[in-house]
């Protein structure tokens, strides 16, 4: 199982799910949604992926 919690300040959000690539897609979801304001640049992008963590 991996995880991500949202490193947007104030949010606690935690997104789960079985691959990377499920937490990566639900997190750019999670963030057209809560945080529209959020550029999802290549360096935006890599910041959140090293964020994931084995649970």
């Amino acid at each position: 199982m991996m995880r991500l919690e949202c490193p947007v300040d104030g949010c606690s959000a935690t997104i789960e799910s079985e691959t990377e690539q499920e937490v990566m897609a639900q997190a750019e979801e999670h963030a057209n949604d809560s945080h529209p304001e959020l550029e999802l640049d290549d360096e935006t992008v890599e910041n959140i992926r090293s964020s994931i963590i084995e649970v």
